[in-house]
């Protein structure tokens, strides 16, 4: 177990990339652990993702390109709903 913000947490390992790592570094403050950057990072990245559907006005055109490049990746299954993404 490690201390972790004045309470008993449990610890888990995980495997990142030296490029990875190099990147966090650069993030993480002098006096904070890479779980407390973490917490912080994922803290402030919280939103609703509700609160941006709708917010492009695309043209239909527009629409389907988009729509097209991502149901053109390999491996995925996707299904347009009937209002057409608006």
């Amino acid at each position: 177990m490690c201390k972790h913000m004045g309470n008993m947490m449990a610890s888990k390992n995980i495997s990142i990339t030296e490029d990875v790592y190099n990147e966090l570094k650069k993030y993480k403050r002098e006096d904070e652990s890479f779980s407390q950057l973490f917490l912080r990072l994922i803290n402030g990245q919280k939103g609703n993702f509700k609160d941006y559907f709708g917010a492009w006005d695309l043209s239909e055109g527009e629409f389907r390109d988009i729509w097209q490049g991502i149901t053109n990746r390999s491996g995925r299954s996707w299904k347009r709903s009937e209002s057409g993404g608006k």
